[in-house]
């Protein structure tokens, strides 16, 4: 199962716009990517901006409600191994806030251009925070910026502190700026980073 969020100003069509489902369907028809399901939610604007985790925000419906409904509905492997979160900016933050505090529910977290800069969260919530604890060192990682994206600072700051942590972690900077030109250029390693260990 892999949970990929959207940027904001964009909604649950944001991945698929970009191409996410082409590329997973030539990659599995090609046998380079396993079967995947993915599951692109929607965050309503006010819980999604104007939250920053917990249970009464969009973490908490995507834990309380959704992850639930989707394992009971379709043929998941409904175990931490078999999911994988990721976000593109605000959904970014979301991914990293939700993966580090939810490692016994994810194995892998991803963000691209995370708008850490912006969205800046109160420390039970923070990323930076959160590389305290005890389930991140579990988590393969993933982070990644445009050469010429707003986002690259925060992002580099987030890689620094983990490896001054000594947090396993791919890092990598791309070519271009935080547009969807940018995600959907990388749009086939993302999904071979995801879908790895599967």
């Amino acid at each position: 199962m892999l949970y990929l969020l959207h940027g904001w100003p964009y909604d649950d069509a944001h991945w698929d716009n970009l191409g996410v489902n082409e590329a997973a369907n030539v990659g599995i028809q090609a046998g380079v990517l396993p079967p995947v399901i993915i599951v692109m939610p929607r965050g309503s604007e006010g819980i999604y901006i104007g939250t920053s985790g917990g249970n009464y925000s969009f973490e908490g419906q995507l834990l309380n409600d959704l992850i639930p409904h989707v394992d009971a509905t379709y043929r998941t492997q409904a175990t931490r191994e078999g999911r994988a979160i990721g976000g593109i900016s605000r959904g970014g933050v979301w991914a990293l806030e939700i993966g580090f505090l939810n490692a016994g529910l994810f194995s892998t977290v991803g963000a691209h251009s995370p708008a850490l800069s912006v969205n800046l969260a109160p420390p039970p919530y923070d990323p930076f925070y959160l590389l305290d604890e005890p389930g991140v060192s579990m988590l393969r990682i993933y982070l990644d910026a445009g050469d010429t994206d707003w986002a690259l600072e925060g992002t580099q700051a987030l890689h620094d502190a983990m490896v001054e942590q000594g947090i396993a972690h791919q890092f990598t900077i791309h070519s271009g700026s935080h547009t969807n030109g940018l995600w959907e250029a990388n749009m086939v390693e993302y999904l071979g980073f995801y879908t790895a260990e599967w």
